[in-house]
C-alpha cells in the first residue's frame, strides 16, 4: 500500500511544479490527531489528516508533515461504503493538496479539492489495487 500511496503524493506534486519536495506521513491515533489539531490549529476536536507546511521561503524544496488518524480513515471507510485503504490513499491526497496551498474554507475550494483527490484516488488507488478485493 505504501508505494502507491508513495507514487501517488509525488504524482500530485510533479503535476504542481514542485520538483523537489521532502515529505512525512505518519498514520496516528485518536488522541494525537486531536492533540495536534488543538494545539495547532486551535480547534479541539479528532479530524481524518492534518497537514503542515514546514517550507522556508520561497524556492527550496517543499517540506511538509502529513498525519492521518486511522480509526478515523476505517469510520469514513465504513461510512461512504470504501475500503479503509482506499479512504487512506483518499486522506493522503487531501494532506498533499493542503500542503500545496489548497483549502476548503469555502464551497468552491471544497469542490476542488475533492475534485483533485478523488482522481487521485482513482488513478492510483484504483489501480494499485485492481483485481483484489477491499
Amino acid at each position: 500500500m505504501f508505494a502507491p500511496m508513495k507514487r501517488m503524493m509525488t504524482e500530485i506534486l510533479l503535476e504542481a511544479g514542485v520538483e523537489r519536495a521532502e515529505l512525512s506521513v505518519s498514520f496516528v491515533g485518536r488522541s494525537m490527531i486531536r492533540r495536534l489539531n488543538r494545539d495547532y490549529l486551535g480547534h479541539d476536536r479528532v479530524t481524518d489528516v492534518i497537514s503542515f507546511n514546514l517550507s522556508e521561503g520561497a524556492g527550496g524544496a517543499l517540506v511538509g508533515d502529513v498525519y492521518i488518524c486511522v480509526l478515523v480513515a476505517r469510520q469514513q471507510a465504513a461510512r461512504f461504503a470504501v475500503s479503509a485503504e482506499e479512504e487512506l490513499f483518499r486522506l493522503a491526497a487531501h494532506g498533499t493538496y493542503h500542503l500545496l496551498g489548497y483549502d476548503h474554507q469555502d464551497t468552491a475550494g471544497r469542490e476542488e479539492m475533492h475534485e483533485l483527490q478523488e482522481r487521485a484516488v482513482v488513478r492510483h488507488f484504483k489501480r494499485a489495487w485492481a483485481g483484489t478485493s477491499g
